[in-house]
């Protein structure tokens, strides 16, 4: 009845209760052959017989042994429910493992979706501040023909064509190089070759922005060791290069050195868009009558502040 009782609480397999009786068959065998007094005394005892001499003798002799017998199997069948709870709890939390990797998936696509709403009202909101057509592109990989461009998922098919400017609401992100039938390759403003026509906000003084290849900063150039520029300055494009329209956001200065000597002072910029963080891009398209990129008027002056 108590085995029966506990497969009734404990639903385990047959399988694991048969292993479980088999590896310890032995002691099983040991425990019943030391009750087997015990039980012919009770059912004496049930019949109102008075036990006689040998009887009591054996039941004297073999109390120690039974009542040890008694504690193991007691010690035996604890373990056997502790051994069926574990079973159950282990099983319990696969679940809610399972169930909590779930939650966490859905959690994490529905930030990443609402992280591409708010990038995506961004570039809305930045393209129709500008008096000409512009095209959001994705990115889709890094060109392996340049040393810091980017493949975007928009081409000749779409209106793109080399010289085209590149941006984000941020600011500058590079230049249309390559055309091909479906995608482009963007020269980034980061890259070694490239350079930009900018000036201070501020102060309005003229200057170009060079490329390092790192991520971090790009380098000022072409700028009089006296010009009026302080570290935070914000640097804008001065329109003047023939790619990139009149007052987008190239960075902010990070640094700036007047050496003694020399009359160019040096200066780090730090890049306005997170290159290593971009997903889209926006080309601004030249219209059919204008060839050249310059045609795209760019953003109002209030976006571009």
């Amino acid at each position: 009845m108590l085995w029966r009782n506990a497969r009734r609480s404990f639903p385990i397999g047959n399988k694991a209760l048969l292993a479980f009786l088999k590896r310890y068959r032995e002691l099983f065998l040991v425990v019943a052959l030391l009750l087997l007094p015990l039980g012919t005394w009770l059912a004496n005892a049930q019949r109102g017989r008075e036990l006689s001499a040998f009887e009591k003798f054996c039941l004297a002799a073999t109390s120690p042994v039974r009542d040890a017998a008694a504690r193991l199997m007691g010690g035996m069948l604890e373990l056997w429910y502790d051994y069926v709870d574990l079973r159950r709890v282990r099983e319990e939390n696969k679940i809610l493992r399972e169930a909590v990797a779930e939650l966490q998936q859905r959690l994490n696509e529905r930030v990443e979706a609402e992280k591409e709403n708010e990038r995506l009202r961004a570039l809305v909101e930045f393209s129709r501040s500008a008096s000409g057509r512009i095209v959001a592109a994705e990115i889709v990989g890094v060109s392996p023909s340049h040393r810091r461009a980017i493949l975007v998922a928009k081409g000749e098919r779409d209106g793109v064509r080399k010289g085209m400017p590149v941006f984000t609401a941020e600011g500058v992100v590079g230049k249309v190089i390559a055309t091909y039938a479906n995608t482009s390759e963007v020269q980034l403003i980061i890259d070694p070759g490239s350079a930009v026509a900018a000036r201070v906000q501020r102060s309005r003084a003229r200057l170009t922005v060079r490329g390092t290849g790192e991520d971090e900063h790009m380098r000022l150039a072409h700028i009089h060791r006296t010009a009026d520029v302080l570290e935070g300055d914000v640097i804008v494009t001065s329109g003047t290069d023939g790619v990139f329209p009149k007052g987008l956001v190239v960075g902010r200065v990070g640094r700036i050195e007047r050496k003694p000597y020399g009359m160019e002072l040096e200066g780090e910029v730090i890049p306005a868009v997170d290159i290593a963080g971009l997903e889209e891009v926006l080309i601004a398209i030249s219209s059919g009558e204008d060839e050249g990129p310059t045609a795209w008027a760019g953003p109002s002056p209030r976006a571009a502040e």
